[in-house]
């Protein structure tokens, strides 16, 4: 009887293992068709802008793709990792760094919440193609973002000395990280985002009308 099991949990392992290289080989696959070479990845920045536009917003949606079907979990992510290296960050920075400057634009902010919002949104690829999609969830994660924000600013504040400053800074910093808060954040951010957010999406569709799509379903 257990050496049934053990048998069975070996083929099962089996049946995993060819099941994730499947899963790996497919989307390193769909992956090249986007950017069409390795060496576009590695020269990324070198090429016109149009291009890098175009590849960008292409991998946002095929990494959107991917995670609705259940294709893309952590161990999968890696497999991008391997593939781009610090490439990754920077052409999805392509499309995040105008978003964030339009946005904050409006909110009349910059400086050091325009690089925060960048690294942060950069950092969570999956989350930036899901909101992209969604007017809502892209008003989620700004909120998010500048949340984490105004933490990591009382964090660096400097002048403030002693115990009680730190228990200060420490209540504020937990207030702030309340789903309450951020709730009310955004609602507040709601109109402003959305409004951004169908200028992006207008500029991402001008982008797919001259660009016949390079990956099918």
């Amino acid at each position: 009887m257990l050496e049934k099991q053990i048998k069975k949990a070996i083929l099962e392992a089996k049946d995993n293992k060819e099941k994730t290289l499947i899963e790996e080989n497919l989307v390193k696959s769909r992956i090249l068709m986007i950017v069409e070479s390795e060496t576009n990845i590695k020269n990324f920045h070198k090429l016109p802008k149009k291009k890098q536009e175009k590849i960008a917003y292409s991998l946002l949606e095929e990494i959107s793709f991917l995670g609705e079907n259940n294709i893309l979990n952590e161990q999968l992510m890696d497999v991008l990792g391997k593939l781009f290296g610090n490439s990754l960050s920077g052409i999805v920075q392509t499309i995040v760094e105008p978003l964030v400057g339009s946005l904050l634009g409006k909110l009349g902010l910059g400086g050091f919440f325009k690089d925060f919002l960048t690294s942060f949104i950069v950092s969570k690829p999956q989350r930036l193609a899901l909101a992209l999609k969604d007017c809502k969830e892209l008003t989620k994660l700004i909120a998010e973002a500048l949340s984490e924000a105004l933490v990591m600013m009382l964090q660096k504040q400097t002048g403030l000395e002693g115990q009680g400053y730190s228990f200060m800074r420490n209540a504020l910093g937990d207030t702030i990280k309340e789903t309450t808060f951020i709730s009310n954040l955004e609602n507040q951010l709601s109109g402003i985002v959305c409004g951004v957010f169908n200028g992006f999406n207008k500029k991402a569709a001008d982008v797919y009308k001259k660009v016949k799509p390079v990956v099918t379903t």
